[in-house]
């Protein structure tokens, strides 16, 4: 059975999933006016895929692989979001709150996903497929 921590976790990066399609559809319309519709689609469309598959590959399957990419999507999105902060690009009024909710949603997740119990879940499941 999955402990609570690894069930509290997969909830956070849906939730985050969710806010990154919500600000997405938000800046639509200037992310076509730079890229055009079919790259902003399709990245967009892939971001959301791969969290999704990064999840549910670490949440449900215990993979640790998966826990290091999406370990590494989080870094990566958090020095981001504190980049924007600190040259003061960050999104201003709704979209700036957020994509902060959003950062702060998966920090809290990739917390949850490094604690004692959950540490020991994935070592459970890595032993069991080893």
């Amino acid at each position: 059975m999955r402990p609570k921590a690894i069930i509290s976790a997969e909830w956070l990066y849906l939730a985050a999933t969710l806010l990154l399609i919500i600000t997405s559809a938000m800046a639509w319309s200037e992310m076509v006016a730079l890229y055009g519709a079919g790259l902003t689609a399709g990245i967009t469309a892939f971001l959301v895929g791969l969290y999704i598959l990064l999840i549910l590959c670490t949440t449900r399957g215990g993979s640790r692989v998966a826990l290091g990419l999406l370990a590494a999507l989080t870094v990566l999105g958090l020095v981001s979001l504190l980049y924007q902060v600190a040259t003061g690009v960050l999104a201003i009024g709704l979209l700036g709150v957020l994509n902060t909710v959003q950062g702060l949603l998966t920090f809290a997740g990739l917390v949850l996903l490094f604690r004692p119990n959950a540490r020991a879940w994935f070592r459970a499941r890595a032993e069991a497929v080893a």
